[in-house]
């Protein structure tokens, strides 16, 4: 890092630091705190042993430098020749992809004896290395008495000038700018990229996803879901400035722990109609749909490892993303979330109007009304927007569609030019034509039709007419729409990828009945997009001034929502009781595997890992200290997200006891709100990664590399 970037880091992260003081929270538990905000806790305090300036010192090496963002999960590295661990599910479509069913990483799994044994994949790497307060410079020149699209564009016109300019003096960096909080503070980060990352070792399936969708979100937990890749750096293991030590004790109930990560997004300053939006529509909506495209997937690729390769990285996402959307709604049910998020807007509207001009008193009524009006066309607005991702030939007519008009548009005498430079066009519509099978392809797209006509807002009416349907059965527009995919050129994906790639042209001038509903459509989803993005804009405009307001009334007491980059949170091992007469411990071990196992399924364990299982005499600092047997799952009070996934949890020296990989079923509410008696973390505690590499995989190298000695 040169002088001039540490000088920065320095000055600026007071600025930093003092406005976000201002987001502070009384329950020091609760919080995933920015980097700059951590001289703001006393960690010695709650248990942490090492020095806090050894976590994070603004232009001095600490953890943070042991931390990576790994696609859209975290990761940590675990030695000085880039070896990275990270969640089993966070490399699984990598893995999925470079498996066949010849080689069947995916079931098998997968460990390299040597460096030239590992697999590239496509997983991209961030490190942060430094950060600054650019709330100043991202805000200038935007008036408050323009109207909210004009505010949002001077802030993004902003936003690209200022990381434009930074790019140019940072050429080998990633220059991402975050919002912390929406029109008030604004943070850059400079990263450092890699692009080479290579899959040392990988658990047998039954092992990382042991429990399935079945135990998604739930706890008592009992899979491995872990795996290790190795960072280059022009062509060599890459030299981190930091990695973390293991400590093959793990840790026990009630020691004090800490994650560092990259957690998503939190939503716990929105207004209370959010969570309405969310309640009533995004979350029940899309939950439905996606259960209904998962049995579809599940079903056609039933005895084809082919199709259950191609199937798996889509299938585990929509899983996991239906399971979570039904905890929150089971903790809104079950809470007073909802109720308490209204009352406490009450009370601030209250307080506004008797603030004597102080803060704007019109703000919290003006939401309601916008809030309303997006909620009234919600459900058209996502179901139709689904329809691009979950059909794959539908996305590819609609972006010829696209791409037609704009090639029209061009003058004349340069469309040659257009079409010999079409190239990126042409890979965003490759991007999305995902077809493995045409009947699955028709019948989601029929299926959201109908779901679009159900809705009883009038937008299914014309493609209706076009389909020569009138009040139709689901089994009716199915039959339809079949036609139509039957007989469409869309079906040949072979075909026309070839013309997508060598006779653009011909692709763009093609006829096809797809392309004719896509047409339908377009301007249809353009209507609400462009109405969904004003109410957004001025919903944006509004959140400044609802901060404002929270921050006269409370004094300044809460910290700002998630938004993936790099966070602490810490708390304590620590078990919980999720419902009445029901309590869970801490900790979880082998003989949940023994207890759980079945021949196929969910649970699903080798009978030669089993035998393992039951016969390998573990050391015995890999024991629960009660139980006497291998500890598997740890359980802990952590505030943590998505994003959080392969984050390493810490014990009180700094050392990795575990990675972080779920949260109980009861606390997928944290994007909304924590709670100590419900929020509770998952992770796969160290010492049953250790005796998987030990006793099941061989994984002798990386263990050496490790310096671990079992």
């Amino acid at each position: 890092m040169n002088s001039r970037l540490l000088h920065i880091c320095r000055i600026l992260i007071l600025c930093l630091t003092l406005s976000i003081l201002a987001f502070t929270t009384s329950t020091k538990e609760e919080g995933m705190y920015p980097l700059a905000q951590l001289g703001s806790l006393d960690l010695k305090k709650a248990g942490l042993e090492m020095a806090q300036s050894d976590i994070y010192q603004p232009g001095k090496i600490g953890l943070t430098n042991a931390l990576v963002r790994l696609g859209g999960c975290t990761g940590s590295f675990i030695s000085d020749k880039g070896l990275i661990i990270t969640n089993h599910h966070c490399v699984f479509g990598a893995v999925a992809s470079a498996s066949s069913p010849e080689n069947n990483y995916l079931e098998n799994g997968f460990y390299a004896k040597n460096e030239t044994e590992e697999i590239k994949t496509t997983l991209p790497c961030k490190i942060t290395l430094s950060f600054e307060d650019v709330s100043a410079r991202v805000l200038e020149n935007v008036n408050a008495e323009s109207s909210p699209q004009e505010q949002q564009k001077t802030i993004s016109d902003n936003l690209e000038r200022i990381t434009k300019e930074e790019q140019a003096e940072y050429p080998d960096l990633k220059i991402e700018i975050s919002e912390m909080f929406v029109g008030k503070f604004y943070t850059l980060f400079r990263y450092k990229m890699l692009t080479d990352v290579r899959l040392v070792y990988v658990p047998p399936k039954a092992v990382g996803k042991f429990g399935g969708e079945t135990d998604n979100w739930i706890w008592p937990r009992h899979n491995g879901d872990f795996s290790i890749v190795r960072a280059y750096e022009d062509g060599k293991p890459y030299t981190p400035d930091r990695f973390l030590e293991i400590d093959v004790n793990g840790t026990q109930e009630n020691d004090f722990v800490f994650v560092l990560g990259y957690p998503g997004s939190t939503y716990r300053h929105f207004p209370a109609q959010f969570l309405t939006y969310q309640n009533d529509h995004l979350l029940p909506l899309i939950s439905s749909w996606f259960d209904e495209r998962i049995a579809l997937l599940k079903q056609d690729a039933k005895g084809d490892v082919g199709k259950e390769l191609q199937y798996a990285s889509t299938l585990a996402s929509l899983s996991n993303t239906t399971k979570n959307f039904k905890g929150k709604m089971q903790g809104l049910r079950r809470t007073n979330i909802l109720q308490h998020r209204y009352e406490e807007q009450e009370k601030l509207q209250q307080f506004a109007l008797n603030s004597n001009g102080e803060v704007d008193n019109k703000v919290i009524p003006r939401i309601a009304e916008l809030y309303k009006k997006k909620n009234s066309i919600a459900d058209d607005f996502i179901l139709l927007n689904q329809m691009y991702s979950a059909s794959g030939m539908y996305y590819a007519a609609h972006m010829r569609n696209v791409l037609k008009e704009e090639y029209l548009s061009t003058d004349k005498k340069k469309r040659a030019d257009w079409l010999a430079n079409s190239d990126k066009a042409m890979d965003q519509v490759k991007s999305g034509y995902r077809v493995v099978s045409t009947e699955i392809d028709q019948t989601l797209f029929a299926s959201l039709l109908y779901r679009v006509y159900q809705t009883n807002n009038g937008r299914a009416n014309k493609a209706l007419d076009y389909l020569g349907l009138s009040n139709p059965t689901k089994e009716e527009v199915l039959a339809a729409v079949s036609k139509i995919w039957g007989k469409s050129k869309y079906a040949d994906k072979t075909k026309n990828l070839n013309n997508i790639e060598n006779k653009p042209l011909k692709f763009i001038k093609s006829k096809d009945k797809i392309q004719d509903l896509a047409a339908i459509f377009h301007p249809i989803n353009q209507e609400l997009r462009q109405e969904w993005s004003e109410i957004s804009a001025e919903l944006d405009a509004l959140m400044p001034k609802l901060a404002d307001i929270k921050q006269a009334y409370y004094k300044g007491n809460f910290i700002p929502d998630a938004n993936a980059t790099l966070r602490l949170t810490y708390g304590y091992v620590k078990g919980y009781s999720p419902s009445d007469a029901v309590h869970n411990d801490p900790f979880t071990t082998i003989d949940g595997i023994l207890e759980k196992a079945e021949p196929s399924g969910d649970y699903y364990m080798p009978q030669n890992i089993l035998e393992k299982f039951k016969t390998v005499n573990a050391n015995d600092n890999l024991k629960h200290p009660k139980g006497g047997q291998v500890v598997v799952g740890i359980l802990y009070n952590l505030d943590t997200t998505g994003g959080n996934s392969g984050s390493p949890i810490l014990n009180a020296k700094g050392q990795l006891v575990g990675v972080n990989f779920d949260r109980a079923f009861s606390a997928t509410i944290n994007d909304f709100e924590w709670n100590e008696s419900y929020s509770r973390s998952i992770g796969v505690d160290i010492r049953y990664v250790l005796y998987v590499m030990k006793y099941v995989s061989g994984a002798d190298a990386v263990l050496e590399e490790l310096n671990v000695s079992l």
